[in-house]
């Protein structure tokens, strides 16, 4: 690299085990090798790109988010060959950077105008940043210079799934398909498509290509025969409130005649789990196992085609010696006081499109202004906006600390995060928060959870309409306040 010649040894030593990190496998400590020389040298894009790939794949997207960002507001773009910005932009979008991907493209425009790959490229930068009409006109123009290309047609059913148009999503993704059968991001998002609308089988079978861990060592995959008393460890995957969301399903492993379950969990869940009356242990701890099968796959593998469990909420509680919070009746102050509200602003910065999901500040400003309400604030790693008054408890990284407080409450509001999931597998009353494109588990429409029936869901009618979000927010709570927003029984679709 012609940085390492022209830096001081100690640079050209920090690259070399940067480099050496990569090659076994060390992808940590190859990013904050690299991540050393981009803050010393924070506008060469390629050692910055270096230590981005490396935070990406460390797991760590929102650092590699941060070095990219960080150099592009340095560097000059004019210098930069079609090639790398291109490439550049490519990560940018793999890591949660539509803007500056977006700026990247523009660059290669310069001299590329009309290639369809670029095209395809912008359509998915304005795509996540939410300009959707936009992002469609680029996915048609693309698709009309490359009518075979199924990145390009992937691209079209991603935008059209965004716009809320599923049919001509699935239009697309059958075209795609027909290009390059067997494709694992391709049916990827025909899962996503298909699931939005509600689990099934077809759905569930999709789903599959998520990705799943490896299959531990002196196991079988379990596929759905009968279990007949054998003991099946339950593999951890994806994120905590994918955890919260699917761990309903493993009581029915017993009911199914598991003989034992194993239940792999975060250890910032486990006293939370317990309590719960789960079987929950460290990844690759606990007894062992003759079958495994992937939390996410326990929909598929059970048969339990179009249901939810809803009527099982709660299945989480913070002590065996607990009853279950109610999950009918009337929730609301039980005098003349403010309401008590946990808020859950934002969620895990490593996710892909924390840019749509988060709260923005405005918004984030006008609820914490709202007349007659109480906020504590739940996110222990990210103070509140300063001079606001509301409550910041000391919070730990045990998730049994944060049923506690949320069970002290009158209820939860927050975006699409653990948090959310958690607040509805206890049963407790949650105003969640959503995006114009919401995530599947979520449905296309409508204020009821087909998964918990203590929530209620408030949607952007528009891409990145917030402020508006906030002021209905306000007219729901007045309905919290009289006790009539959460007089709900058990729902069983979207």
């Amino acid at each position: 690299m012609s940085t390492a010649a022209a830096s001081p040894p100690e640079l050209a030593a920090q690259l070399a085990a940067g480099e050496s990190a990569m090659s076994a496998g060390r992808h940590q400590d190859a990013a904050r090798a690299f991540e050393t020389v981009s803050n010393l040298l924070p506008q060469d894009l390629g050692v910055a790109r270096l230590a981005a790939a490396a935070w990406q794949l460390a797991g760590r997207r929102a650092r590699a988010r941060a070095v990219l960002q960080r150099s592009l507001a340095v560097a000059n773009l004019a210098a930069t060959t079609d090639t790398v910005a291109y490439e550049l932009a490519a990560l940018c979008l793999d890591v949660g950077a539509p803007a500056e991907a977006l700026t990247l493209l523009e660059v290669v425009a310069r001299s590329r105008p009309g290639h369809p790959a670029m095209l395809g490229a912008m359509a998915s930068a304005h795509r996540a940043l939410g300009a959707l009409d936009q992002a469609w006109r680029l996915a048609e123009q693309a698709v009309a210079k490359d009518r075979k290309n199924p990145a390009l047609l992937l691209t079209a059913a991603q935008v059209r799934h965004a716009q809320l148009r599923f049919d001509e999503a699935l239009a697309w993704l059958k075209k795609a398909e027909a290009v390059r059968p067997l494709h694992g991001p391709t049916r990827m998002q025909r899962a996503l498509t298909r699931l939005i609308q509600g689990p099934t089988r077809h759905g569930w079978e999709d789903f599959e290509h998520r990705g799943v861990p490896p299959l531990p060592s002196g196991c079988s995959w379990w596929r759905g025969e009968a279990l007949a008393g054998r003991s099946i460890r339950v593999l951890m995957e994806q994120g905590v409130g994918d955890l919260f969301h699917f761990v309903r399903f493993v009581p029915l492993l017993v009911e199914r005649g598991a003989g034992e379950v194993v239940l792999e969990a975060p250890e910032s869940t486990l006293s939370l789990l317990q309590a719960s009356g789960l079987p929950a242990f460290a990844p690759g701890a606990g007894p062992a196992t003759e079958l495994a099968v992937p939390l996410l796959s326990l929909p598929l593998r059970l048969g339990t085609e179009g249901e939810t469990l809803a009527g099982r909420v709660p299945y989480l509680r913070t002590s065996l010696n607990d009853a279950p919070h109610k999950t009918s009746g009337e929730h609301g102050p039980a005098e003349n006081r403010p309401l008590r509200l946990g808020l859950i602003p934002s969620g895990n910065p490593d996710f892909l499109a924390t840019n749509l999901r988060d709260l923005d500040q405005p918004a984030l400003a006008a609820l914490l202004e709202l007349p007659d309400v109480q906020w504590t604030w739940l996110l222990p790693d990210k103070p509140p906006i300063a001079g606001v008054s509301l409550d910041v408890p000391q919070l730990s990284y045990s998730w049994l600390d944060t049923a506690v407080l949320m069970s002290q409450l009158d209820g939860v509001v927050s975006v699409d995060t653990g948090g959310a999931h958690l607040a509805g597998a206890l049963g407790l009353p949650t105003l969640v928060l959503l995006p114009y494109t919401p995530d599947w588990r979520w449905g296309p429409s409508g204020e009821r959870s087909a998964w918990y029936p203590s929530m209620r869901l408030l949607r952007e009618s528009t891409p990145a309409s917030w402020p508006a979000v906030a002021a209905r927010v306000q007219e729901l709570l007045a309905l919290w306040r009289r006790k009539t927003l959460f007089a709900y029984g058990p729902t069983t679709g979207h």
